[in-house]
């Protein structure tokens, strides 16, 4: 079996002769071609290029898994990067060239491709692991992957990507979850994408056009996005639009969802393009509506400790007898918790999250502790005049 002489940890240099003739030979009735040596690492390259789809369609999986272990091999041994790189490429290409029929395999062979050749060097590394997510995403197996996801931070420092690299590894990682439908997923990683880009430079064209799609994303999703606290008006791409004529609506629009509330979206809303703007970039209104309730009832919470039900019906734009459940409904988002009196008509607070914390919010902090520490004070300072009392109190004791 190929596939056994493969797993030995040996490369082609160490087998038998007899071997590796037997192995080319095999190669050359696998193919109807024909190959003398594979001691040039390009000319070998190059044979199995132009026969992948024969080898991985025509031979069982272990023996073609086994042909293309023997390259790889073959491959960690030579020394220079820039060529195995460019060889790479070009393997990678052809493995992934079919979406139909062996799927699986050519998978589970760009992954072991990952695993021989990905400690050569970063140039190796992002060829091969995004020629694996291209590949997962258009063959609809992106759960496979989410080993590879939870590790991309990691292995972007450890690789040192630049800044250019980390972006496009992010991006594909986006658009290969968009394309499976986990659109939160993918707004996570687009986020990661507009977070690598080079501060020393101006933002392009390209970074301005994901830095809009973000923006959307975070308006039909501002909860989730609100709660894992992205900064995204912060990000370069983003900030860069804000007075953009063609953007620049959608920035206020991502401005209200991070600070404003209900009324001041309304507002935004019956101005003369607000409309169009959601139609033009398929938003649901009365989902925008449910959401930004959402959000002013936990900027109300950071407001007051308690709360009249009034109050929220005002803010809310709801009936009075619906605020309970706009209440319940934002304990079950984890904005706020809270307790309702429905006696005296009054929402209590117990602890509540900051839609955004700058200074005004440090400040107030700091406030909250000078008076705690001068209650506590207070409170040590009672108990030992309350011991000194007794200790004085007490009688002597005469020997």
């Amino acid at each position: 079996k190929i596939s056994k002489m493969a797993e030995a940890p040996t490369t082609i240099v160490n087998v038998s002769v007899e071997q590796l003739d037997k192995f080319i030979a095999y190669l050359n009735e696998a193919t109807g071609d024909s190959i003398e040596s594979l001691s040039d690492i390009k000319v070998f390259t190059a044979f199995m290029v132009k026969h992948t789809n024969a080898l991985l369609n025509n031979l069982e999986d272990d023996d073609a898994e086994g042909c293309f272990q023997m390259l790889f091999k073959e491959l960690q041994q030579e020394s220079d990067p820039a060529l195995v790189s460019q060889l790479v490429k070009e393997l990678t290409s052809a493995i992934s060239s079919d979406t139909e029929n062996k799927v699986v395999l050519r998978l589970k062979i760009l992954a072991n491709m990952y695993n021989v050749l990905s400690s050569i060097g970063a140039s190796v590394f992002i060829v091969v692991l995004l020629s694996i997510i291209k590949y997962a995403g258009a063959i609809g197996q992106m759960d496979l992957l989410h080993g590879y996801f939870n590790s991309l931070d990691a292995l972007v420092v450890k690789w040192k990507l630049s800044a250019t690299e980390s972006r496009d590894l992010f991006l594909q990682v986006s658009l290969a979850l968009e394309a499976q439908g986990s659109e939160e997923k993918a707004q996570l990683f687009l986020i990661k994408a507009l977070s690598s880009s080079d501060d020393s430079t101006k933002a392009d064209d390209e970074e301005k056009k994901l830095a809009a799609k973000c923006m959307v994303g975070a308006v039909r999703r501002p909860i989730v996005c609100f709660m894992d606290r992205h900064d995204i008006l912060n990000l370069r791409g983003v900030a860069a639009l804000k007075n953009d004529p063609t953007h620049g609506q959608l920035y206020n629009l991502l401005s209200i969802f991070s600070s404003n509330k209900l009324k001041e979206y309304n507002q935004f809303i019956n101005q003369d393009n607000g409309k169009q703007l959601l139609k033009k970039h398929d938003l649901d209104h009365h989902l925008i509506v449910d959401n930004m309730r959402l959000l002013t009832m936990c900027s109300l919470a950071t407001e007051h400790t308690e709360i009249p039900y009034e109050i929220i019906a005002t803010e809310l734009d709801i009936p009075i007898d619906e605020v309970e459940a706009w209440v319940v409904k934002t304990i079950s988002a984890k904005l706020i918790d809270a307790k309702m009196d429905q006696f005296t008509q009054r929402v209590m607070i117990s602890r509540c999250t900051h839609r955004i914390f700058g200074q005004a919010q440090w400040n107030e902090l700091q406030l909250k502790l000078n008076s705690w520490k001068s209650n506590l004070r207070g409170i040590l300072d009672t108990l030992a005049k309350t011991e000194a009392l007794k200790t004085n109190a007490s009688p002597s004791t005469n020997n």
